[in-house]
């Protein structure tokens, strides 16, 4: 998701987080360093293998989210798109997949719906 670009994104994340522990699941949130922005390939792939699925963020449109989803696409771990619903999309192969929230609120039942959907995928139900 946007880190410094997005105003909202400690909630965000922490809003995440909590979903996630409701379900007896762990959070993997990258962590940047804004004063020294770096990106190792190789530890983000092991974070991405490592994962039962990834959810991303669009919103306000960073070419660094696009970059990282095409990583995830490439090894074809399971993706779950959201955005803003004021967001254009640019290009990814789950365009029609994107799932839109209006705000907070409705985030949060996102987040919940596609973490309840992995875990079904999961156990095979």
């Amino acid at each position: 998701m946007p880190v410094g670009s997005d105003k909202d994104a400690p909630e965000k994340q922490q809003l995440i987080e909590q979903v996630a522990r409701t379900h007896d699941l762990g959070v993997h949130l990258p962590k940047y360093d804004l004063s020294k922005p770096s990106f190792d390939i190789h530890r983000e792939l092991e974070d991405v293998k490592g994962s039962l699925f990834v959810i991303a963020d669009l919103s306000l449109e960073r070419p660094s989210c696009y970059y990282e989803i095409g990583i995830v696409e490439a090894i074809e771990k399971k993706i779950y798109l959201l955005a803003r619903t004021d967001t254009t999309i640019h290009q990814t192969i789950n365009r029609k997949e994107i799932q839109y929230y209006r705000d907070m609120n409705h985030l949060q039942i996102l987040i919940d719906n596609i973490i309840r959907h992995a875990i079904q995928g999961k156990n095979g139900t």
